[in-house]
């Protein structure tokens, strides 16, 4: 900076252009302004004479112009200026704004001027119309059957054939609500602690919902009022066999107890915070199923608040019990009087039936039914609802103990409550297990609660023995073995072949808590993933968990038929035994260095499997995993369409809305269905369409009896394949060995040589029908044969009938079609595993595993695709070697049952 004295006295300052500028120009500013900051000329005093002078430039001059480069240096500035320097590659020369005017453009902002907004902004879209329609899919989360019914919706408005009436949200609602059938709210008073305390419970007319079922004519044929005792010829006899509730005893029994036109109106059940139910009366297809005739909402009970004052108290546990009980009444309370009395109903076929209300299943977790029952939970003397075992005996399977029921319940009870005292009636309800308070349930004749309490596949297996029991202890062996060990389980599940409707856990050995359905595929992996983590040799006490696990693995499968047989039951009874006692040496030999308590509920109701089965049928029928699914959607209700608050009102209405659409939407698809029926009668013009056209109509070229080619790939000739495939030796002469195959296969016909320049045409997906040997029902499975399925090769393994006696193994390894003649030939490349095993290995007997092993892979041979009977889930265990996996399905675990025992095997259960 230079500063010069002018004639009159007066200094001005000359600005070099540092980088320092704007501290020198606060700092004069500061010392020289005499009323403060603010916009104004600097005029310094006191300056060096020497110095050149600026123009003299007040507030009211013009403004500097920016482009004149050279007068930068000598114009006055103002306070709080904005200096603006680029880059010296860019060209742009430096420039000084006013504070006020001072705006972060860049520097062709003044040159540019905004275009005439865009006339089409929707583009690519066709329309500003189309565009709101997708950015609603968008936003709504719409899957592409969703998407596919908005946009088919907005054709048929845009149509206007048909009335659209709705203004608004509100109009919709009205619509819904109009069409529901709205849930009863009841306040339940209860005293305690010298107070009254107010629950709020919503339930469903019972009655009332199970007579729109019954006049339902989608539903109704499928109804079952009598008791049905069903069996199989053997070749020698007539085998018993249940599946649903209908063909069981307990359904037998409460028909033999009623007049003899009456008829059982038999209820299932569910029971968490809500209420859900179905009925025993309807297959369970239909009974597990969505929608019309599937698990129902007919409840929404209170959950007591804990209260710190009374928590824990004996007290205040019969207090929550009895809220529960009290408000259950109430859902109850549509049947208890026709439960007693019977209830006369026309039904659509015009006759008029007696029907006699009861619940049949109750399906709960083990804590819901501790509160059902009321017994006293898992700390009492006698903790199983159905039977009084002692507490320190659950781990002791081997002894049945009595059974439990309401009679015997309300007998103690009334028994108790003679007494004078309140401890006398303490001790002898604490003797059986029991709360003094009246059990809803009873107002339910024919109903037993403890026999209707029934055997939960997901909380007790999957859920309790397995995922807090079983497996914790196998993962303490694991770990003990040391981190290699634990890495190699967890590169084991990696590497699992992928199946259907199976998930695929990679990091197992650091899940603590998970979904049971998660453990549950755990647990059907765990033998194949560690049966050589865990060598007798290095670790004795993992091993003999091991087998331990395989039986329980055995357990769950026989638990887990949909159908069952005299020797199914027997058979899981078996494994039942012998799983105990397996079970009981692992615990006498850990009983020093664990401190494990075996002794919980879930372990002790294994004993009770099978006595289930007999008399309510399959387990599926009381399984708590169909009926948990419905937590999806009301927890999606919560999460969506509720305001958070006072919810119960909020989740219900939309579920009663849901229920309406379901009913709505089957109602059109019949409606449709009896339309393109009378469309299709109106074209046959006489008898001699119909047959043509229907009865005499030829099967598609694609599909084969049970088999179905899929994923279609472009047609090549056998030469293309050949040089396609020509570093894998399986496709080594690939068209000779084609040809001695089909002169194999069809001896009397006159096949040519096919030539190089034949083409074939390759497929990647193949569905196989198979009749299962469990429920004797069609069961499908899809399998693969892709090279890149999802990022990564998919070659899936089959069961091949090659002769009529005999049944191999095998992997696919490419499926196509073969025009021959006039005619297609569906045929697959499959590599054999029918290889000699050699004599069966110790691990392998004890741990049940069918060990099967490869042919040399240049032994690929030729199938037809007819003769594939099911696909099959394999495990690589070496070189050559697989072990089948019959976990997957109970299909398959009858299948290599009988595998086994036409191997010769000994199978140990």
């Amino acid at each position: 900076m230079n500063v010069s004295r002018n004639q009159s006295g007066s200094e001005k300052v000359r600005f070099e252009l540092l980088s320092s500028a704007s501290h020198l120009i606060q700092n004069i500013a500061a010392a020289n302004n005499p009323v403060g900051p603010g916009r104004r000329t600097v005029n310094a005093a006191a300056a060096d004479p020497n110095i050149n002078v600026l123009p003299n430039h007040t507030q009211d001059d013009p403004p500097f112009s920016p482009g004149d480069d050279g007068d930068l240096e000598y114009r006055e500035f103002q306070v709080d200026d904005i200096k603006v320097e680029h880059h010296p590659n860019s060209g742009i020369p430096t420039k000084v704004h006013a504070f006020g005017d001072f705006k972060r453009h860049p520097a062709h902002y003044s040159s540019w001027s905004a275009p005439e907004p865009d006339a089409q902004p929707w583009r690519p879209f066709k329309s500003r119309l189309e565009f709101d329609i997708a950015e609603i899919a968008l936003e709504a989360a719409l899957n592409n059957a969703q998407t596919d019914r908005l946009l088919d919706i907005c054709c048929r408005c845009a149509q206007q054939s048909e009335k659209f009436t709705f203004q608004n949200h509100k109009d919709v609602r009205a619509k819904w609500d109009a069409a529901s059938q709205r849930f009863t709210k009841d306040v339940v008073s209860i005293p305690f602690a010298d107070a009254s305390w107010d629950f709020d419970v919503y339930y469903r007319d019972l009655w009332e919902w199970a007579t729109d079922l019954l006049h339902d004519p989608y539903l109704f044929p499928h109804f079952h009022f009598d008791a049905q005792r069903l069996s199989k010829f053997n070749g020698r006899s007539f085998e018993h066999f249940v599946d649903e509730p209908f063909t069981a005893q307990n359904f037998w029994d409460a028909q033999s107890q009623l007049p003899p036109d009456a008829k059982p109106l038999a209820f299932i059940l569910y029971a968490d915070k809500t209420k859900l139910s179905s009925f025993a009366n309807l297959p369970t297809d239909i009974r597990n199923g969505q929608g019309t005739g599937g698990g129902y909402v007919v409840g929404w009970l209170p959950v007591v608040k804990e209260d710190k004052q009374h928590s824990g108290k004996p007290a205040w546990a019969n207090f929550k019990a009895t809220v529960w009980h009290k408000c259950f009444e109430r859902i109850l309370s549509s049947l208890a009087a026709k439960s007693n009395m019977g209830q006369w109903l026309e039904c659509l076929d015009r006759l008029q039936r007696c029907f006699f209300p009861l619940i049949l299943i109750l399906s709960s977790d083990f804590e819901e039914q501790s509160t059902m029952s009321l017994t006293r939970g898992v700390r009492a003397l006698w903790p199983c609802p159905v039977c009084l075992v002692p507490h320190d005996k659950l781990s002791d399977t081997s002894h049945c103990y009595p059974c439990r029921t309401s009679r015997d319940s309300q007998a103690i009870l009334a028994t108790a409550r003679a007494k004078e005292t309140a401890e006398e009636r303490e001790e002898i309800l604490k003797e059986y297990g029991l709360r003094d308070i009246l059990n809803a349930l009873w107002t339910m004749k024919s109903t037993d609660v403890h026999r209707a309490l029934s055997w939960d596949k997901l909380h007790f297996h999957s859920g309790g023995e397995w995922s807090d029991h079983l497996w914790v202890e196998l993962q303490k062996h694991i770990s003990s073995l040391g981190r290699d060990k634990i890495s190699q389980v967890d590169k084991n599940y990696q590497a699992f072949p992928r199946w259907r409707d199976q998930k695929h856990p990679n990091q197992v050995m650091n899940i603590a808590f998970t979904d049971n359905s998660v453990h549950e595929d755990i647990s059907k992996m765990i033998i194949y993933a560690t049966h050589d983590i865990l060598p007798e040799q290095d670790c004795p006490l993992g091993y003999l968990l091991l087998r331990c696990v395989r039986l329980y693995l055995e357990l769950d499968m026989y638990a887990s038929l949909e159908v069952h047989t005299a020797e199914t039951i027997s058979s899981g009874r078996h494994t039942h035994r012998m799983f105990s006692a397996i079970l009981h040496q692992y615990i006498d030999k850990t009983a020093d260095e664990n401190g494990k308590n075996w002794n919980f509920p879930k372990l002790h109701m294994d004993l009770h499997i099978f006595d289930d089965v007999e008399a309510k049928g399959a387990t599926r029928n009381y399984n708590t995993k169909p009926n948990e699914k419905m937590h999806g959607s009301l927890k999606d209700s919560y999460l969506l369409r509720t305001n958070f608050r006072d919810v119960a009102e909020q989740i219900l209405r939309i579920n009663q809305w849901q229920v309406v659409a379901d009913r709505i939407r089957r109602h059109l698809f019949e409606f449709d269905e009896h339309q393109r029926q009378l469309y299709a009668d109106d074209l046959l013009e006489s008898e001699e369409d119909f047959i043509a056209h229907v009865v005499e109509r030829p099967i598609s070229t694609n599909s084969f009896f049970h088999v179905k080619l899929g994923s279609k790939q472009p047609s090549e000739t056998f030469d293309a394949i050949e040089k396609l495939h020509q570093d894998d030796q399986v496709f080594h002469n690939f068209r000779i060995n084609l040809n001695e195959f089909l002169n194999i296969l069809l001896p009397s016909s006159d096949i040519p040589l096919p030539e190089g320049n034949n083409k074939i045409t390759e497929h990647r997906f193949l569905r196989v029908n198979y009749e299962s040997m469990v429920d004797w029902c069609q069961h499908t499975d899809y399998l693969r044969c892709n090279p890149l399925f999802f990022g990564s090769p998919h070659f899936d393994c089959v069961f091949i009938r090659q002769t009529e006696d005999k049944v191999i193994l095998g992997q696919l390894l490419f499926l196509f079609e073969c025009l021959i003649g006039d005619r297609n030939f569906p045929l697959a490349l499959i590599h054999p595993f029918d290889a000699p095993t050699g004599q069966c290995s110790r691990k392998d007997r004890d741990l049940n595993l069918f060990r099967v092993r490869a042919r040399r892979r240049a032994e690929a041979w030729f199938f037809s695709v007819r003769s594939i009977i099911r696909g099959a889930l394999l495990v690589p265990d070496g070189p050559l070697d697989y072990l089948v996996v019959d976990t997957v399905d109970t299909d398959m675990f009858l299948r290599m049952k009988m595998m086994h025992l036409e191997a010769g095997h000994i199978v140990r259960v």
